[in-house]
């Protein structure tokens, strides 16, 4: 299925919910973060996978598998893109065209890699 049709199907989930009608953008915003915020937490234990597993099996308690956490890194990039959707649509917007002016903007940006973060040019 293509994204914009997904868009439209997440669109339609967020009415059927209400989410529209007693939510705001603020709030949308804050979901986003709780979702970012999950993500991050998955990412950690992906990064930190080889030492608890080292850890749980020195304790006996069994520990998550690569495959659950990069299962949850997964749902998590996607309750994002759902909170952003309904986030774009309360406020009037849509998420391609939002994604077409960012890359209009960072496209011919120069900068440099720094600790593993781009960093633009002044």
């Amino acid at each position: 299925m293509k994204y914009e049709e997904l868009s439209e199907l997440v669109t339609k989930w967020g009415e059927n919910k209400g989410i529209f009608d007693s939510s705001t953008p603020l709030r949308q915003l804050d979901k986003t973060q709780e979702e970012l915020d999950e993500t991050k937490e998955a990412l950690t234990d992906l990064n930190n996978l080889d030492y608890q597993l080292d850890m749980m099996e020195e304790i006996g308690v069994p520990s998550k598998t690569k495959e659950e956490i990069l299962s949850e890194v997964k749902d998590g990039i996607g309750d994002m893109l759902v909170t952003i959707i309904l986030l774009s649509e309360m406020v009037g917007f849509d998420t391609v065209d939002c994604l077409g002016e960012a890359y209009n903007v960072i496209k011919s940006r120069t900068g440099k890699m720094v600790d593993g973060q781009f960093v633009k040019d002044q």
